[in-house]
């Protein structure tokens, strides 16, 4: 479509990304500039904001805004909020070091709440949507421990935004509780606890806030109005508190580590004379039939369902450790490290006659022609019905070029074609009736360094011991699968040479921690997806020729290569407009190409 040489302009090019207004964004040594997304035209430049640093960027949903830091000739790091469509700078942090960490748009106020540092200080900002300026700023006390560097989220605030009755906003940070006046930032009240929050929850019912604080075996109510502890003397827990939330009548499950019981928001009293008692209680969810509980060990867990009147309907034990658990019109369905099968609600019995095992987390996708989930591990694709609990092995032994027990496997079901099977490296479709289309595996243009499972991560910050690797897509695909959820959105415009830290845990006091295990991930991200097609970004070795780096637009439904785009560099900076069918690429560090596709 076009190319531009920005050479002159800004020296070298960093990055590029887009705005949500189309706005192509190149960040250079010497500025930054804006080009038009269908015709490469300059729109703005600014040449202040020199090298900025790609992992500032934020793009503001659905508005023409994002925030970048740059750090000025003279002077401290600084961050700006920038109209995309004209380069206008709304809010410039200037010397004060504030930092935006995060945001959250706030429509029915019509303004963004953003989350500032200054060094470890928390910062709260409200800016307008009606005038496009901060109206203001409110401190909420400082990061303790030292470990603000390594394990530091985007966001720091751990529970809420919420709103009470009187239109108050409170959230909860670490062990802090803090209400403020939406209009003016003002702090009405603050709650300090002992130890950290765990649970907050606000009831419109009563108008109650309901506060967990971690191993506490008491539980807080507070008169969100003013922050006075109004809980009675009678709502005392016999283990600690692991959630609360709300169940399918205007009451709260009480979840704590001995046992689970309902609390009645009209007297702030448990229910039942006795909680229902499970081991290693981790989760319940209401239901018509009753509450179900799930245990989660290592080991070996347990899932029961309990009646409204707090007795048990049956207990089922469950070998090894439950990663995921649903709901279905059939029954319970569970997988595990170990076994997987369906509960059923009369008397818990095994729905399946024979077990599904899994040895890493299945690829889960959809058919919307059959209503059936879609499973693949290990070679075996299984068909299986939320609705009536029927699963079938609908195709057995598939061998995939280049992959093995543990790649983490993702699935997205092609409409009249079949099941495509991938990873950033793999593509491969499967159709409806258990035959493989093609299978294709794509060189990577760079290494892949120190990347362990995600899933496996998060077990083991979890305190699981387990051997267990996959993708957490799959998890997210299941839970919304549950929930009637078919199609999720993603994220499909970020891709960048990156090393970062993924996960680590930690042991010992917040002052004096020992690093147990880091895991850093350098990659280069070399897969994005559009509706029919998968672009990947791959090392082509001739026999006669130089090695030479192409982007390739692959068929999903043939696994033809259907264009290509030759590379400059095996690394380029690059990203697709789904929207208006462009692929955007950075090479050499200052000549950007927009290709039709």
């Amino acid at each position: 479509m076009w190319q531009v040489d920005l050479k002159e302009d800004l020296y070298q090019v960093g990055w590029i990304e887009q705005t949500n207004n189309g706005v192509i964004l190149a960040s250079g040594a010497k500025g930054l500039v804006a080009l038009d997304n269908t015709s490469g035209d300059v729109i703005w430049k600014n040449e202040e904001l020199k090298a900025i640093d790609k992992t500032s960027f934020l793009n503001i949903d659905g508005l023409p805004l994002f925030y970048v830091e740059y750090v000025p000739l003279t002077g401290k790091t600084r961050g700006v909020l920038v109209n995309s469509a004209n380069g206008h700078v709304l809010f410039d942090t200037k010397d004060e070091d504030y930092r935006i960490k995060n945001f959250t748009v706030l429509p029915e106020e019509a303004v963004i709440l953003f989350e500032l540092l200054n060094d470890k200080e928390r910062i709260l900002m409200s800016f307008s949507l009606k005038t496009w300026e901060k109206e203001w700023l409110t401190s909420l006390g400082e990061i303790s421990g030292g470990l603000l560097g390594k394990i530091f989220s985007a966001s720091f605030i751990d529970h809420g935004p919420m709103f009470d009755q009187d239109n108050n906003l409170i959230v909860g940070i670490k062990e802090h509780i803090y209400a403020l006046n939406i209009k003016t930032g003002e702090i009405l009240w603050t709650h300090e606890a002992d130890k950290d929050i765990n649970a907050l929850v606000y009831s419109h019912q009563n108008n109650n806030l309901y506060v967990g604080v971690r191993r506490s075996r008491k539980l807080l109510i507070l008169d969100p109005s003013n922050g006075k502890d109004i809980t009675p003397d009678k709502l005392k827990l016999r283990g600690t508190l692991v959630d609360i939330r709300p169940d399918n009548d205007n009451n709260l499950i009480c979840v704590e580590s001995e046992g689970f019981n309902i609390i009645d928001p009209a007297t702030n009293e448990f229910k039942w004379k006795k909680s229902y008692k499970i081991q290693f209680l981790d989760e319940v969810i209401a239901h018509e039939k009753g509450f179900v509980a799930i245990g989660k060990n290592d080991k070996d867990g347990s899932i029961s369902l309990v009646d409204f009147d707090g007795e048990k309907i049956w207990n089922s034990n469950v070998k090894g450790y439950s990663y995921y658990t649903a709901v279905i019109p059939k029954g319970v369905l569970y997988i595990s490290t170990e076994r997987s099968n369906i509960l059923d609600f009369e008397k818990g019995k095994d729905v399946w006659d024979k077990d599904v095992k899994f040895k890493s987390i299945p690829a889960v996708t959809f058919d919307t022609d059959e209503d059936k989930v879609v499973l693949f591990e290990n070679g075996n694709a299984y068909k299986f019905d939320l609705k009536t609990g029927s699963v079938d092995l609908f195709a057995e032994d598939i061998e995939l070029e280049e992959v093995k027990k543990k790649t983490p496997l993702v699935a997205e079901y092609v409409e009249g074609s079949g099941y495509l099977i991938n990873t950033d490296q793999h593509m491969s479709l499967l159709t409806p009736s258990g035959s493989l289309v093609y299978t294709s595996y794509f060189e990577p243009a760079s290494s892949i360094s120190g990347l362990v499972g995600i899933a496996q991560i998060g077990m083991d910050i979890a305190g699981v011991d387990i051997d267990i690797q996959g993708s957490m897509d799959n998890i997210s695909m299941l839970s919304s699968l549950s929930n009637g959820v078919v199609l999720n959105s993603a994220d499909q415009n970020d891709v960048a040479v990156e090393e970062s830290m993924i996960a680590g845990l930690y042991m010992g006091s917040e002052d004096d921690m020992t690093t147990v295990f880091e895991v850093t991930k350098q990659r280069y991200s070399n897969s994005q997806h559009v509706k029919d097609h998968q672009f990947i970004v791959t090392k082509v070795k001739h026999d006669t020729a130089p090695t030479t780096h192409k982007i390739y637009m692959v068929n999903k439904k043939t696994g033809s290569v259907d264009a290509e785009i030759e590379l400059m560099d095996k690394t380029p900076n690059y990203f697709i407009d789904s929207i208006d069918g462009v692929v955007f690429t950075n090479e050499k560090n200052y000549l950007i190409t927009a290709y039709k596709f």
